[in-house]
This record gives C-alpha cells, sequence and structure tokens, in this order.
C-alpha cells in the first residue's frame, strides 16, 4: 500500500516537532551547563587565595562540564544535520548503504546516520584507523 502524500507530510511533521524539540532540550542543557561553569568560575576568581584544593577541584569540575558541553554540542548538530536530512528527503536512510534505517533505531538515536550493520562497519574502520595511528605516533 502507497502512503498518501498528505500521510508523507505528516510524518515528516511529526518527526520535525520530536527533532525540534529534542534539540531544545540540549540547547536549554548546553545553556544550562555554560551559565553554571561561568558560575563557578567567578565563585573561584571572587576566592582571594586558591589552595592547591581548590585548585584542583575547579580544573577538575572545569574540564567535566568542558567535555559534557562538547558532548551535548556533537548531539545538537547531529540533530541539526537530521532536520537537513528531513528537509531533502533523506532521513531514514542508510548513508551507506542507501538502506531503510528501523524506526526502532531512529528512536533511540533520532540523528542516525546508518543502519545498525552499517554503523557496526564504521566503528570496525574506525578503530582500526586510531589502532594505526597510535602505532605511527
Amino acid at each position: 500500500m502507497n502512503k498518501t502524500t498528505t500521510e508523507t507530510e505528516r510524518q515528516s511533521d511529526v518527526l520535525r516537532a520530536l527533532l525540534l524539540e529534542r534539540r531544545a532540550t540540549l540547547q536549554r542543557e548546553i545553556d544550562r551547563l555554560i551559565a553554571q561553569h561561568r558560575d563557578q568560575h567567578g565563585h573561584f576568581q571572587d576566592s582571594s587565595v586558591l589552595d592547591l584544593e581548590d585548585m584542583s577541584l575547579r580544573d577538575a569540575t572545569a574540564a567535566q562540564q568542558i567535555a559534557l558541553l562538547e558532548a551535548r554540542t556533537r548531539q545538537r548538530i547531529q540533530l541539526d544535520e537530521a532536520l537537513r536530512r528531513l528537509d531533502e528527503g533523506t532521513y531514514g536512510v542508510c548513508e551507506d548503504c542507501e538502506e531503510p534505517i528501523s524506526a526502532g533505531r531512529l528512536r533511540a538515536l533520532p540523528f542516525a546516520r546508518r543502519c545498525v550493520a552499517c554503523q557496526e562497519q564504521f566503528e570496525v574502520f574506525e578503530r582500526i584507523v586510531q589502532r594505526e595511528d597510535r602505532e605511527e605516533a
């Protein structure tokens, strides 16, 4: 049974709303992390003298916040790319084998670019490249 244009547009609208909702949630978290980092950095700056323990805590907290901020920013960028693919009509299609990505995978990872099999192959390839890079260094 073929889907009508209206059904396809409705599904696209639902997907877009889901992606935009997840993106907005991520953006709020990014904004919160930035504000939190700014507040904590200001707190440590206001302290007249930092001892070694304070400096260690400041550095560890900052590193943790920055790592989390980077992860959330990468996810937001992936959602932006998913929205672009939705606009182009390629959302939900594996960029390697061009087969449909399962609905379950897209529910779990709405920004998935590959089907499970192709993603596994991609990760194996990445590990090989990383291992070779480490061996060359």
